[in-house]
C-alpha cells in the first residue's frame, strides 16, 4: 500500500508540495488535495481538519493562530472527504472567496506545515484511507462484484489509485468498460478464475481506456507505474495488493 502510494505521490507532489496558480486556488502534499476548483467543497480542508483533530497545536501553529479553520461534514463509505475553509469567520465557498488562499504568505505556511513529521504523517493516513474509498465499496460495484474482486495485483490497485486521486469519477466507468472488452475477448467472466496473464490484460485494456480521458498526462504517468513493475518495486501477480 504505501508503494502505491509513493508513486503516486511522484505523479502528485512531494509532502511540502503546494501550487497556487491553477484552477483549485490552492493544492497541498502528496495527492495535492485543494480547496476545490469550483464553488463549495474540496478535499484539502478535510485533510487539514483531520489534523486539527489529531493535533490541535500542530494545526494551531501552521493554520489556527492565523484565523484558518475548517468546516467539514462526516464522512460517508465511499464517499470522498470534503469540506470548506473559513478565514477569519469568513467562510470561504464562491471561487472570489477562495482567491484569498493564493497568496504567497498562504503558500508559505502550507509549505512549512508539510517539513512536519505529524503533518507527513497525518497526509500518508489520509493517502492510504483513500484505497477504501473504492476497492471494496457497495458505491463502486461493478456487475454486483467490488473491484476488489477484479483487481487483486499491486501494479493493479496502484494504477486505479492513480486515476482516482487524479479523476475520481471517472474510475467505476473507464474499469467497467475495460472489464467489457476482457471478457469479449477472453469469454471469462468470473474474475476468481483469472490469471496472472488475465488480469495484466485487463489493465492494458483500462490503461488505454484511461487515456482516452481527460485525466491528466495519464499515459505518462502509466508508464512509470509500469516501469516500477519492471524494477520489482510493485507486483503484478494476482492476490500481491494486501489490505
Amino acid at each position: 500500500m504505501m508503494q502505491a502510494v509513493s508513486l503516486i505521490s511522484d505523479n502528485e507532489g512531494k509532502l511540502e508540495a503546494v501550487n497556487t496558480y491553477d484552477d483549485s486556488f490552492l493544492s497541498f502534499g502528496i495527492f495535492q488535495w485543494t480547496a476545490g476548483h469550483k464553488p463549495g467543497e474540496g478535499e484539502l480542508p478535510a485533510l487539514i481538519d483531520r489534523i486539527k483533530q489529531k493535533d490541535a497545536s500542530v494545526f494551531k501553529k501552521y493554520f489556527g493562530q492565523f484565523g484558518l479553520d475548517t468546516v467539514v461534514p462526516n464522512s460517508l463509505p465511499g464517499i470522498i472527504p470534503t469540506g470548506l475553509f473559513r478565514l477569519n469567520d469568513s467562510l470561504l465557498e464562491s471561487l472570489a472567496q477562495k482567491e484569498r488562499l493564493r497568496t504567497l504568505e498562504w503558500a508559505y505556511r502550507f509549505w512549512l506545515s508539510g517539513q512536519d513529521d505529524i503533518v507527513r504523517q497525518i497526509q500518508i493516513e489520509q493517502a492510504m484511507e483513500r484505497i477504501d474509498i473504492f476497492y471494496r465499496s457497495p458505491k463502486h460495484k461493478i456487475s454486483n462484484r467490488f473491484i476488489a474482486d477484479y483487481v487483486t495485483s499491486e501494479h493493479g490497485l496502484t494504477l486505479i489509485l492513480d486515476q482516482h486521486v487524479n479523476r475520481p469519477g471517472h474510475v467505476r466507468g473507464t474499469l467497467t468498460k475495460a472489464i467489457t472488452e476482457l471478457v469479449k475477448q477472453t469469454g471469462i467472466d468470473n474474475p476468481d478464475v483469472w490469471t496472472d496473464a488475465d488480469e495484466q490484460r485487463l489493465l492494458n485494456i483500462y490503461v488505454k481506456l484511461r487515456a482516452q480521458t481527460n485525466m491528466t498526462d495519464s499515459t505518462k504517468r502509466a508508464n512509470r507505474t509500469h516501469q516500477a513493475l519492471e524494477k520489482g518495486l510493485i507486483s503484478g501477480q494476482r492476490g500481491s495488493y494486501q489490505t
